[in-house]
């Protein structure tokens, strides 16, 4: 190592001076906030400090087992996302830069020019990882500095940072917050914004955490954090920048046409932003008598012919260079036009203007060219140069010398900067002492109060240093491994999670924090309805599959009227956390048994949920729809979310499991007041009602609530029949709406039960507006698409293809009757249709009906045929994949799975788009009578 500082002296460092005496700098210590929430004196204070500060990356401790690491940040392309210039300064004085910074100062003893050579050596190195960083093709606007105020504020960022006053003056709180440094010199809007959408790639000890935000409130809070950039002087007079997207105008006006001069003419615009596709999703955009421009420019990768596109209703046109390419334009039904013109390679101003009369609005801009086909225009090849460049502060042009970048490298593994930081490649030159031989009462270490030269400087309060001591001194019990409960404690700490959530007294909303937790909705809730709900127990009342859902997925999340969004953590941090939890909370909770599924039972719950039941409906929404008053949760998920011995507690006494809940209790001293649903005991209705939710998204509506949508058709006591255009079936589709919330679409063209879908059934106003109609589709969820052909067919022999429809010119160019004769329905006592028709001679009756089950409803079809005919098969599934699970039993592609009764027998066999379940029908007697079950 003494040779290589030689080595580095001679290229002009004065190394030997490296760690010489030096003015001491008074710098906050580092904030590992967590650790602040625990009480004094725990011995998880130290421990957690010792992990937070990366204290294991250099002294070794392999026996550590109470000492959850922090990864430090992936520097493999800090170069990219970093400027040079916070570099320089970051390296020169971490604490400085980023007050609370876990970052320590290796050079705090160094004298300035050596200090400086190496901190140059170093800034080279990491910039040639990926660097320099480009220049931002994001502007800026205060729109957006108030929208990412706002979102900053109010998403959950406040509960780990600094609120910041209007005049953007941090607010000191009670508890540190965790630094963000000179953000404005530090990057660029478009790094941060890729930095908050995916903090775990650059950050993969996950303590900065996702919020799950969108590309938009990505941005928003960038240009927010980083909005000193837009008064920046070298951003004042820096041209404008070519911005990704289009700016579009518009106007709420009945006008004539679309010309560009007429759209000019109307004066300021009722709104204008930028857009990345030519599309109607503007905000705030209006039924009728409206326009909208658009433009920018267009980039042309190659020379050539370039035909454009629109199909609009109403008025469309599209201008290149100021030439109109295509005229859509005037008052017309759904029309197509195009229009072709030469376009050399580069950027061409580019314009599109639509507008919107009455009736129906559509509207659609394509193109196609050299060396590929009509398709959408790509957001890439739209621009616009008009944007305000964002500039970080003292940005000046950088250039990597390769030999100072070498010089760096080889700095980086010497001053042990890749004990903590993982580069491939790399690995620390700088020997530290074990954990173990530690001397932690020695004045010029990490925890004395005259730091020599050569150990690192983390500036730690007198705090922290007494709580890193007090661990210390019984180093073997380091080796102990963590209980359940303390696992939970430290990992809970580790990543912040105190800060939103309280359990076991610990942790929840600070009083100077608690006013930034607020409600998305204008109703007054409490603060059930603004803080994280409280965590203890919460390992008895989650599934553990829930868990995991909701803290690595994202999912499941059901407090929608919490502004605070729950954060999403990757699974190798938070694994330990949600396998303890369960084993914590259950260990002294009683499991009553959970009850057996009857559907009966189901259909009971639901009437108690509605308003001639207990009336939950009056806060709880369902299936999205929304409850009648307090927006409470959504009960669809909670049967996936919640453990039964949870849910039985709450219903039997609420203010046992959270004493200041508005929910109330139903069955005061076991007195039922619903009579007639669920064996009129409260046991019985509380199973009922778990019966009911067991059903999750094929949970029928509980009386009361209604879809919100204006002409939806809903399936409420009895089944709803209606004959329709269908997408993906065609125009004589009949269409079937369950109350158990299963909905089937039977072909009237090709006679075939063609689509399943469980949930919501249609919506018919694709028919009703416009001019011609549009075929809508399912509402619902988890549809299921039958093979397009017959469902029964005469083979001569088993490998003969099946019927294959086709098109006859007689019936308007439609494949129709390939399933046989349609003979109409019949409704039984329920208004159930069975569906009849023929094929080959035999009459067949078949009937879908749904099965009520946990997790979600299943389809029976059930089949009568009478006739006689040789050779005749079933086509009971077709997919890429078939397999028997077990006998009767196959799963289709992974998802479907087909049941058949004992008395069939089905052969897979291969066909040209996969493989076919194919079931030989005995009707040598003249009748058969079986039923197919489906679930998926």
């Amino acid at each position: 190592m003494l040779n290589g500082l030689r080595r580095m002296a001679l290229a002009g460092l004065a190394l030997g001076s490296f760690w010489a005496s030096a003015a001491p700098v008074v710098a906050a210590p580092p904030v590992v906030p967590g650790v602040d929430r625990l009480k004094p004196g725990d011995p998880a204070r130290g421990e957690l400090l010792l992990g937070e500060l990366n204290c294991i990356s250099c002294h070794a401790a392999p026996d550590a087992q109470r000492i959850i690491p922090r990864q430090a940040p992936d520097l493999t392309q800090v170069g990219s996302r970093v400027t040079p210039q916070f570099l320089t300064a970051y390296l020169a004085d971490p604490q400085s830069v980023k007050p609370g910074t876990a970052m320590p100062n290796v050079f705090h003893a160094s004298e300035p020019a050596a200090k400086q050579g190496a901190v140059e050596f170093l800034t080279h190195y990491l910039v040639s990882l990926g660097g320099p960083i480009k220049t931002s093709t994001e502007e800026g606007s205060q729109p957006q500095i108030d929208a990412g105020d706002r979102l900053f504020h109010t998403v959950g960022c406040v509960a780990c940072h600094s609120p910041v006053t209007k005049t953007g003056k941090p607010i000191d709180t009670k508890l540190p917050s965790v630094p963000l440094g000179n953000l404005a010199s530090k990057t660029t809007v478009d790094q941060l914004t890729k930095f908050l959408l995916d903090p775990h790639k650059a950050r993969p000890s996950g303590r900065m955490p996702q919020l799950s935000l969108t590309s938009d409130e990505a941005k928003s809070i960038a240009v927010y954090l980083l909005r000193d950039q837009l008064s920046n002087p070298a951003a004042k007079d820096a041209p404008l920048m070519a911005v990704a997207g289009l700016r579009y105008s518009y106007w709420e006006k009945e006008v004539p046409d679309c010309k560009i001069e007429t759209l000019d003419a109307l004066g300021a615009p009722k709104s204008a932003g930028r857009v990345k596709k030519i599309d109607l999703k503007i905000p705030g955009l209006r039924n009728q008598n409206y326009a909208i421009k658009f433009s920018g420019q267009i980039d042309i990768e190659k020379d050539g012919k370039y035909t454009f596109h629109t199909e609009s209703d109403d008025g469309s046109r599209v201008y290149i260079d100021g030439k109109s390419v295509v005229d859509n334009d005037g008052i017309h039904p759904p029309s197509k036009k195009s229009g072709t013109i030469e376009l050399k390679k580069g950027s061409h101003a580019f314009a599109v203007t639509f507008f919107q009369g009455g009736g129906g609005a559509e509207f659609k801009v394509e193109w196609q060219g050299p060396g590929f086909k009509k398709s959408a225009i790509p957001a890439d090849v739209l621009a616009s140069v008009d944007g305000k460049p964002m500039i970080p502060l003292g940005s000046e042009p950088f250039t990597v010398d390769p030999g100072k970048a070498q010089m760096g490298k080889q700095m980086f593994s010497v001053l042990g900067c890749a004990a903590c930081h993982n580069i491939p490649a790399q690995k620390s030159m700088r020997p530290y002492k074990p954990l173990a031989e530690l001397n932690m009462e020695s004045v010029e270490g990490c925890l004395g109060d005259n730091i020599r030269k050569g150990v690192p400087k983390y500036d730690l309060s007198a705090d922290q240093r007494t709580a890193i001591k007090t661990t210390l001194k019984d180093k073997p019990a380091l080796a102990k491994a963590l209980t359940p409960k303390e696992q939970v404690s430290h990992s809970m700490a580790a990543l912040n999670c105190y800060a939103c959530h309280k359990r076991d007294d610990i942790g929840g909303p600070s009083e100077d924090r608690a006013g930034y937790f607020t409600m998305t909705a204008e109703f007054d809730m409490g603060e059930e309805g603004t803080i994280p709900p409280v965590l203890t127990g919460v390992g008895n009342k989650l599934k553990p599959a829930a868990l995991g859902q909701i803290v690595n997925e994202g999912k499941l999340h059901i407090r929608q009227v919490l502004a605070t969004r729950m954060p999403v953590f990757q699974k190798p941090q938070t694994e330990a956390l949600l396998t303890a939890l369960p084993v914590v909370d259950t260990a002294a909770a009683a499991a009553p048994a959970e009850p057996k599924f009857e559907e009966k039972s189901a259909k009971d719950g639901r009437v108690l949920f509605g308003v001639k039941g207990l009336g939950c409906v009056n806060c709880h929404g369902v299936l999205g729809t929304k409850s009648l008053g307090m927006p409470a949760p959504d009960l669809t998920t909670a049967h996936e979310r919640l453990t039964y011995t949870w849910y039985s507690k709450l219903m039997h006494d609420p203010t046992s499991i959270n004493p200041g809940t508005r929910m109330p209790g139903f069955w005061p001293g076991g007195v039922v007041a619903v009579k007639g649903l669920g064996g009129d005991t409260a046991d019985g209705q509380i199973n009922a009602m778990w019966d009911y939710l067991s059903l999750g998204s094929s949970m029928a509506l509980p009386a009361g609530l209604a879809p919100t949508g204006r002409s939806e058709l809903v399936a409420v006591d009895e089944p709803v029949l209606h004959r329709t255009f269908f997408a993906g079936v065609g125009p004589r589709a009949l269409l079937v709406g369950y109350p158990e919330q299963l909905n089937v679409a039977f072909d009237g063209n090709l006679v075939r039960l063609a689509t399943v879908w469980r949930g919501r059934f249609f919506d018919p106003a694709g028919m009703w507006d416009g001019r011609g109609g549009k075929a809508n589709g399912p509402l619902g969820s988890a549809t299921v698409e039958l093979p397009a052909t017959a469902t029964f067919a005469t083979l001569a022999s088993p490998g003969d293809p099946w019927p294959v429809p086709t098109k006859n010119p007689d019936d308007g160019d439609v494949a129709r009757n390939i399933g046989g004769k349609f003979l109409g329905y019949d409704l039984d006592a329920d208004k159930r249709p069975t569906f009849r028709y023929s094929q080959a001679g035999v009459e067949i009756r078949e009937q879908p009906v749904p099965r009520l089950q946990p997790g979600g409803v299943q389809l029976v079809r059930k089949f009568e045929l009478t006739g006689k005919a040789e050779k005749f098969h079933m086509l009971a599934g077709q997919g890429k994949s078939i397999e028997e699970k077990s006998p009767g039993e196959y799963v289709i592609d992974g998802k479907q799975t087909i049941r058949l009764p004992a008395g069939l027998k089905a052969t897979i066999r291969e066909d040209a788009g996969g493989k076919q379940l194919i079931v030989p029908i005995d009707l040598s007697s003249g009748k058969a009578a079986f039923s197919v079950e489906m679930s998926w």
